[in-house]
């Protein structure tokens, strides 16, 4: 009997024995058996347990107006929150398994949200955990409060439809204007790893019960020390990158005028800074170069951009950022919070030194000296001269600006 097999038909069976190790879909879930969670908030209690909240979207809400609404209908609410709470994140998620309807999806996750008292105890844990969970990505945005996490997920984002999306934009928006830093995880984690082991969160907190980018959360470790405003916000970056779009109003020295609101504007077009080590002995200096570009955006009224005043508002403005910047400083300084990195820098420019003052550094760093030096040149693009009202005639006469010689 001839058992040989045709060359077809072994080919056939060595495409079938294939298959055996071909993944199948047994545990596939089909997205309307998930939660989709788009932010997660987390706060410590009143007895020291973890109460985690999330966002989670409402496929109800996300369908829109319904035909009967017409062309003008408003589309309804697009998540619901929940909350569970557990000895450690990991049980208070594992909570939201047994008590809440579909399987939690975490995939999609963009914000995560720590509380002011879970923050001031130590983000650590969280930190861990988020870093080995496969399920949460990198990416996501990290940000602190003073409030608790539950209640900026539960406000208004509008006009986001998703509370998430609008924690991101206004952070994104700050960053735009450089009062914001873009906290997420990835970035937040290598700021923790690092010498200076002093990472910096957005800060969002509401106001009037709406979502404000308000400055930037300050961590020595895991531990918060508190924020500082928008307006001091800028001057801390100055110190760790370049920045750009930032507007700075210094008053008019006229103290006499009746209009309080008025003052020299300048929008600061974008900067770049150079911080390097100084190392004098045994003393540890620092020299800060701050080189920019800046329009002006309004004159104190009888001001003239004539070259002198220029020069005089230049002055004025590289002398109020070094201000700015001194004030940030020393405020980190009586906090022992290394949040302009100068561990980062001494490090990176000489480690030896680094090696060898590494374990006393938060022993140095209050008293460490810094020599500023800010330039900031301003461009002169098509600002008037005169104010409009320099050029009114009650004649009726056109303006004299751009014609030669006086109008007869």
């Amino acid at each position: 009997m001839n058992l040989r097999l045709s060359p077809k038909l072994g080919i056939l069976m060595l495409l079938m024995s294939t298959l055996l190790a071909v993944p199948g879909c047994k545990d596939l879930r089909e997205v309307d058996e998930l939660n989709i969670v788009l932010a997660l908030g987390i706060d410590e209690t009143q007895d020291q347990r973890v109460r985690v909240t999330a966002e989670i979207v409402d496929p109800a809400g996300t369908r829109g107006p319904g035909p009967s609404s017409g062309g003008g209908g408003q589309r309804s609410q697009a998540t619901f929150t929940r909350q569970q709470t557990g000895k450690t994140i990991e049980e208070a998620l594992d909570k939201f398994e047994e008590n809440v309807a579909r399987h939690l999806f975490l995939s999609h996750n963009t914000v995560v949200v720590f509380g002011r008292d879970y923050a001031e105890h130590g983000i650590d844990k969280a930190m861990d955990f988020m870093e080995r969970n496969r399920d949460l990505r990198r990416n996501q945005l990290w940000v602190v409060t003073d409030r608790t996490a539950s209640e900026l997920l539960k406000a208004s984002g509008k006009p986001e439809f998703y509370n998430a999306l609008a924690i991101r934009s206004v952070v994104q928006q700050g960053v735009q204007k450089s009062v914001a830093v873009d906290s997420i995880q990835l970035r937040v984690i290598k700021q923790y790893l690092r010498p200076s082991h002093s990472p910096t969160l957005a800060y969002v907190t509401l106001v009037n019960d709406k979502l404000c980018q308000c400055g930037i959360g300050l961590f020595d470790g895991g531990t918060y020390k508190g924020h500082i405003t928008s307006h001091d916000a800028q001057a801390l970056l100055l110190f760790l990158q370049d920045t750009q779009q930032t507007e700075i109003t210094l008053p008019c020295s006229d103290t006499h005028s009746m209009q309080t609101d008025l003052g020299n504007t300048f929008r600061i077009l974008h900067t770049h800074t150079h911080v390097v080590p100084v190392i004098l002995g045994k003393e540890i200096r620092f020299s800060v170069k701050v080189r920019g570009q800046a329009e002006m955006e309004r004159l104190c009224p009888g001001s003239k951009p004539t070259p002198e005043t220029y020069k005089q508002l230049e002055s004025m403005l590289d002398a109020d950022i070094q201000t700015r910047m001194q004030k940030v400083l020393t405020r980190l300084q009586e906090q022992e919070t290394d949040s302009v990195q100068f561990a980062n820098v001494l490090f990176e420019n000489n480690p030896t030194v680094w090696q060898q003052v590494a374990t006393g550094w938060m022993e140095i760093f209050p008293n460490v000296q810094v020599n500023y030096d800010v330039q900031i040149q301003l461009l002169r693009h098509g600002l008037a001269s005169k104010s409009p009202d320099a050029e009114y005639s009650p004649q009726g006469l056109p303006p004299s600006a751009g014609r030669e010689g006086a109008i007869p």
